[in-house]
């Protein structure tokens, strides 16, 4: 058995019990920060990238680009990479509604070509005369929340519109294939990727476990040792498991925070964790994406 328990995390997760006590406790919903540290590892996002459009992609050819915050710090990109130069992808996963997804792609899109083109120092042709290339855009959602849904969907910006859009004047669309990755849909994708396969079963083990537990980071712990033993994502977790169960724990800890207090008191507890993430020595990067502050806001808390 992995023991996954250490104090920093007892210390992060101390009220989480107690924060929320009502019966629906045992449907919480997972966040996505597994699912980030999992496919923006360049050998798993390949595979990813391979089972989606059916074709032979190898980690050298997978550059990862996914942004951290924008809008304010307000919104999150999960997983972007650029394939061989000739394709930007961007994915997601949800675990809550989505219908607001083709807007959202639509403001990281404009963010991800700016970096694009800064880190390719090309900015300068886009005032050329001749025609500058960017990388096609791709867009994915990986739903496996618990509201039903269909296998597979497509949803479209212009359902966002106010009104239709008048060609004359010019048009934009931007659409988006949902697929749902909950136990018994779309097992066809899941044979050609076995890491987006093993990722549903340890949220699945998540979900169950939760049922039997009060504590929400008890059922983590326990599902991550029960994948561990059981080969699922098991050398994944085992590098990543005592990170894991902190990152799931402090992201449950802000949303208690949102449900119970607000955006101010949830600001508050984004402020603890981050302090506390500090001193567990988790990468900058990955305190934007719990906590949803600046990179010179969290600098700013390190020792002088």
């Amino acid at each position: 058995m992995v023991k996954l328990e250490s104090d920093n995390e007892k210390k992060i997760t101390a009220d989480v019990a107690s924060a929320d006590t009502d019966s629906s406790s045992a449907n919480r919903e997972i966040k996505d920060g597994v699912f980030k540290l999992l496919f923006e590892i360049p050998e798993n996002a390949a595979e990813l990238y391979s089972a989606l459009k059916e074709i032979e992609c190898n980690p050298d050819e997978i550059q990862i680009i996914t942004i951290t915050t924008t809008i304010s710090g307000k919104l999150k990109n999960d997983l972007a990479f650029v394939y061989r130069g000739i394709a930007m992808v961007l994915g997601e996963h949800m675990s809550s509604p989505y219908k607001n997804m083709p807007v959202r792609f639509l403001m990281y899109l404009g963010q991800l070509y700016e970096k694009w083109i800064k880190m390719k120092g090309e900015e300068k042709f886009l005032y050329g005369s001749k025609l500058y290339k960017i990388p096609t855009p791709e867009f994915v959602v990986f739903y496996n929340g618990t509201t039903a849904r269909p296998e597979k969907e497509t949803l479209s910006l212009s359902s966002a519109f106010e009104t239709t859009a008048d060609k004359d004047l010019g048009a934009l669309e931007l659409e988006v294939p949902v697929y749902n990755i909950n136990k018994g849909m779309n097992e066809e994708l899941f044979k050609k990727s076995p890491k987006l396969r093993q990722y549903a079963e340890f949220i699945a083990k998540i979900r169950e476990l939760n049922n039997l537990y009060d504590d929400y980071t008890q059922a983590v712990r326990e599902a991550t040792n029960y994948c561990i033993e059981n080969d699922i994502l098991s050398d994944f977790l085992r590098e990543q498991g005592g990170k894991i169960v902190s990152i799931l724990s402090m992201e449950y800890d802000i949303d208690i925070a949102k449900r119970v207090y607000g955006d101010e008191r949830a600001e508050e507890k984004a402020l603890e964790i981050a302090r506390n993430a500090l001193q567990m020595n988790l990468p900058i990067d990955a305190i934007v994406k719990l906590t949803g502050m600046t990179h010179d806001e969290i600098e700013r808390l390190l020792p002088a």
